[in-house]
C-alpha cells in the first residue's frame, strides 16, 4: 500500500505540474513529508494529512487504498471524468475510446 501511495502522489503531482513545495503548501503539510512519501520512506501518516494531500491532488482518500491495478494518476483521472458524465454520454465516449484502441 505504501508503494501505491508513493507512486500515486508522485505521478499526480507531476501531472498537475506542481513542485513538492507547491503541493505541500496546498495540502498544508511540510515539504519533508511530501518528499518522504514520494520516496516511500513514510511508514506512519495521519488520516487527516493523507486526506489533505488527496484533496490537494484532486483525489479521494479511497484512491490511495484501492486494491486494484487501476491506481495510476491518469487512469484515475479518466475514470473520474467518465463517472462525471451522464450514462448515455459516458457510453458514447467509452465506445469511441475502444474504437481508437482497436485501430
Amino acid at each position: 500500500m505504501q508503494n501505491v501511495i508513493s507512486k500515486l502522489v508522485h505521478q499526480k503531482r507531476q501531472a498537475l505540474d506542481l513542485t513538492i513545495e507547491q503541493l505541500a503548501e496546498r495540502a498544508g503539510v511540510s515539504v519533508s513529508l511530501i518528499s518522504r512519501i514520494e520516496r516511500g520512506e513514510l511508514t506512519n501518516i495521519s488520516v487527516n494529512k493523507l486526506q489533505a494531500i488527496a484533496t490537494a491532488l484532486h483525489l479521494t482518500l479511497g484512491d490511495f487504498f484501492a486494491n486494484d491495478p487501476l491506481t495510476g494518476a491518469h487512469t484515475l483521472d479518466l475514470i473520474a471524468y467518465l463517472k462525471s458524465l451522464p450514462e448515455a454520454q459516458r457510453e458514447v465516449i467509452a465506445e469511441s475510446i475502444l474504437k481508437i484502441l482497436k485501430l
